[in-house]
């Protein structure tokens, strides 16, 4: 019993000790545990700790470039925080700006013309070959000469990894960038484009009917052909139709109202939130998924603009991961090489937000203006204070430019004026000298016309005419005590002839007539040129002298004798000399030749060139439309009128003359005596002239206030200086009789233009572009109401291939183009480290409203880019 006892006694404390053992082990285990979880917990902080303070690095890097980035568009405007080059181009004076479109060398080899270096002009990179970049590959050499980092997240490389200046991690290591800026002016603006038919006629303008010019004058970013990015290639007219259609309904316009209601609400508001505007332009969200990792679809958005256009098409869903065959496929997506390729994708050449301003390069004028003048409604001062400064350069005689300056705005105030008066402009030099204007109605001295008979004892009796000329039926007759003719006769006192015009439409002679010594025959005469009613005004009964010449002074003229036409000047009240004529000598007047007369040719824009015939008619031709040309082969045409209306494009400044109207010489060309466009000394009045004022159509700011005077922000302009050949092609009028199968030349040739000569200083510069200039030997008339084709000459003339054809194409886009921006995208991707974390970021920039004043640039959007994979 007691061993039972002692055997039972020793199990209990075995079993004793092994629960002791047990629970000493799990004991163990759980402290264990406790220790595992207690330092997971502490690494997991730990991490968490590294991860925020990473993000914070990652953030203060992005906060860190587009500071840079700012501060870099800041300083680029003109008259701003430092003087700078009045373009934006890709090029070393615009480092920080990246081409949209890359390019193929003659190896077929993709490269990108210039990608953006905002630490320096000294670091910038051009032609640059591209990469396959993957999204996490480490930075082995920032100085490498291929693409080594991809900005924009689409796969393919498009900058170069720069270390950030000033910053470090917190572990010492270096925060690397990469950046690509684009210009959103280099694209189309699905806001403020519309619709480019010159054969519509659909009542999205005021007024529907189709010879109305305001459809196709190319006044109005509308007049731009956005629809393109959603009609596709090679469409009717119909389809067109269809699709404009779909993009009013997008914009909730209705069509029976119009587009001007959405151009004042819209294009002059710059996008600012109205809660009484009846239209839904795209907006902001629509613009991040435009420009959303270049050409990559974000397939789980889709916003309006993507509804409406084809912004889905021939994109890509995935960033390109390797290189060869997939690299081409990317590049037939980012640049068409000229034949509308149906893969070429649209959506990185659409945006929804664009915008420069008509500034000038430097203040100009007393009070330092830095806006550009609108010469439709400012003051003979300020235009004159312009085109100074767009005259001036370094090496100019100031006297000069003064001079020249002077006659310039004479001359363009008269053709815009709607009066008669001529305008007088004092000089500011030494000279003293006064320049006067080109006013209606222009008249001209035409013809001269004698006879001197013998009678039976011996007495010479003298009849004479003079013919004046008015070209332009529209033209005002000149009221009576303003023009007055005067002859002297050397040896003979002088004669004032005042002129009292008929009232016939074009013709007013002046004659004094010796019965014996007739000049016109009983049978009268009437212009066979003249529609049947000219008989009825000029008032034909009999004799033509009777009822409709005015009565010269009858001691008449003499040989060599000189005829003056002189207008008088109100606001100086001066008499100017318009035209004259010397009378021949050498016996041209003696007696017992018969009726003489000597003519100037009067042929349609040949009169400004004062030719006169050097033969000597047998018999007069007073009143009639016929001309006597020296040179039947000349065909130098002057076609300088002054409209007395107000400018529709800039462009037409081609047709105001740039020297006086009162010294044309025969031997003198258009080219000479008219502002040039091809003339790159007068390019420059495009950086201080304008015809369009955004305080003419801003609403005010409130009730009884006046719009901001010093508004200078235009929407959907294109820049030339960066936009692809596309962009160009929707322009107005510019594939207008391209005979290229894609009608795509003209587009082509301003691209291949700039790619080899550089940046365009001013949108004169397009006026080099032979291709632009074609239509001055097409050998048609070009008019808007021509068939089959309607043409861009919207105005009425018979002047064939002359100056105004050859700048016609120019003139029309004159008004839609510009060398500068305000609004760019910066794609931005900053890392730590060599292969650490990273960040990429998407960037819309606005400097339009930046100045000395305010030299902050607006960020209108900074939104991280998410993976798409």
């Amino acid at each position: 019993m007691r061993a039972g006892r002692r055997n039972n006694r020793t199990n209990r404390h075995g079993a004793d000790a092994g629960s002791a053992l047990i629970l000493t082990v799990v004991l163990t285990t759980l402290l264990a545990i406790v220790g595992v979880l207690f330092v997971m917990v502490t690494r997991i902080d730990k991490m968490g700790t590294q991860a925020v303070s990473q993000n914070r690095e990652l953030t203060l890097a992005t906060q860190t470039v587009v500071a840079e980035i700012s501060d870099l568009l800041a300083q680029d405007v003109p008259g701003g925080l430092e003087t700078e080059e009045y373009y934006d181009y890709p090029d070393a004076s615009n480092a920080w700006l990246a081409d949209l479109e890359p390019y193929q060398d003659p190896n077929d080899v993709p490269r990108w013309r210039q990608i953006s270096s905002i630490t320096g002009a000294t670091n910038r990179k051009r032609n640059v070959m591209i990469t396959v970049i993957g999204d996490r590959d480490p930075i082995v050499d920032v100085n490498t000469a291929v693409t080594n980092a991809d900005a924009d997240g689409d796969g393919v490389g498009d900058a170069q990894w720069f270390e950030v200046p000033g910053i470090m991690t917190s572990k010492g290591r270096p925060v690397y960038a990469a950046v690509r800026i684009v210009d959103n002016s280099a694209m189309l603006n699905v806001n403020t484009g519309y619709w480019f038919d010159p054969n519509r006629a659909d009542p999205s303008f005021a007024n529907p009917n189709i010879t109305d010019p305001s459809a196709v004058d190319g006044s109005s970013p509308l007049q731009i052909n956005a629809i393109a990015l959603a009609r596709g290639h090679a469409v009717d007219s119909a389809q067109g139709q269809a699709i404009a259609e779909t993009l009013l309904q997008a914009r909730r316009i209705d069509p029976l109202d119009g587009l001007s209601g959405y151009e004042n609400w819209v294009l002059w508001r710059y996008l600012t939130p109205e809660p009484n505007n009846p239209f839904t332009p795209f907006d902001l969200s629509d613009e991040l998924e435009l420009r959303y990792r270049g050409l990559i679809n974000h397939g789980r958005v889709n916003t309006r603009v993507e509804t409406w256009g084809r912004f889905k098409a021939n994109t890509i869903s995935t960033p390109v991961d390797f290189g060869g065959q997939e690299l081409d496929n990317w590049f037939i997506r980012a640049r068409d090489g000229g034949s509308f390729d149906p893969n070429y994708a649209l959506r990185h050449v659409a945006t929804t937000y664009n915008m420069d301003r008509v500034i000038t390069p430097r203040p100009f004028g007393a009070v330092g203006r830095t806006k550009k003048v609108n010469v439709n409604n400012v003051s003979v001062d300020q235009v004159y204070d312009a085109v100074f400064a767009a005259l001036e350069r370094p090496g100019r005689d100031p006297a000069l430019v003064h001079a020249e300056a002077a006659q310039i705005t004479a001359n363009l105030v008269d053709y815009i004026d709607d009066d008669d008066t001529v305008t007088a402009i004092d000089a500011p030099s030494a000279s003293g000298a006064r320049y006067h204007g080109f006013e209606q109605p222009c008249i001209y001295i035409s013809e001269i016309a004698h006879n001197a008979v013998t009678d039976g004892i011996g007495v010479v009796h003298h009849s004479y005419a003079v013919e004046l000329f008015k070209p332009y039926f529209e033209d005002r007759d000149p009221e009576d005590g303003q023009w007055r003719l005067v002859i002297e006769t050397p040896g003979v006192d002088e004669i004032i002839q005042p002129i009292v015009w008929s009232g016939l439409r074009r013709f007013h002679v002046l004659l004094a007539e010796d019965p014996l010594a007739e000049l016109f025959n009983d049978d009268g005469f009437s212009d066979p040129n003249e529609p049947p009613e000219a008989a009825t005004l000029y008032g034909y009964a009999g004799r033509y002298g009777t009822p409709t010449a005015q009565a010269l002074d009858s001691a008449g003229f003499g040989e060599r004798a000189t005829l003056t036409l002189q207008r008088w000047v109100a606001r100086t009240d001066e008499w100017i000399t318009v035209d004259f004529r010397q009378v021949p000598g050498d016996g041209w007047m003696a007696p017992d030749q018969g009726p003489r007369s000597v003519q100037r040719d009067i042929s349609p824009y040949q009169c400004r060139r004062w030719l006169w015939s050097p033969t000597v008619l047998a018999s007069h031709t007073l009143g009639h439309s016929l001309g006597q040309h020296d040179d039947p082969n000349d065909t130098r045409l002057i076609q300088a009128h002054p409209l007395n209306r107000t400018l529709r494009n800039i462009g037409e400044l081609g047709m105001v003359f740039a020297d006086s109207a009162y010294g044309v010489r025969p031997e003198d060309t258009a080219e000479e005596v008219l502002l040039d466009l091809m003339n790159p000394a007068y390019g420059e009045l495009f950086n201080y002239l304008t015809v369009l004022d955004p305080t003419q159509n801003i609403p005010p700011p409130a009730p009884g206030l006046s719009p901001d005077p010093d508004e200078t922000r235009i929407m959907g302009r294109i820049n030339i200086n960066t936009a692809p050949w596309f962009v160009f092609a929707q322009l107005p009028w510019i594939q207008y009789q391209d005979t290229h199968q894609a009608k795509s030349t003209r587009a082509r040739d301003i691209v291949t233009y700039r790619d080899a000569n550089g940046p365009f200083e001013n949108i004169g510069g397009l006026m080099q572009v032979a291709a632009l200039r074609d239509l001055a030997s097409d050998g048609l008339d070009n008019l808007n109401d021509a068939v089959p084709e309607r043409g861009p000459d919207l105005t009425r003339d018979s002047a064939r291939d002359d100056l105004e054809e050859r700048d016609l194409l120019f003139t029309r886009m004159s008004n839609l183009v510009t060398v500068r921006s305000d609004v760019f995208t910066a794609y931005i991707v900053v890392r730590l480290g060599a292969n650490g974390p990273q960040k990429r970021m998407m960037a819309i920039l606005d400097r339009s409203q930046t100045s000395d004043l305010d030299p902050a640039v607006r960020v209108v959007a900074l939104h991280p880019v998410a993976d798409p994979r």
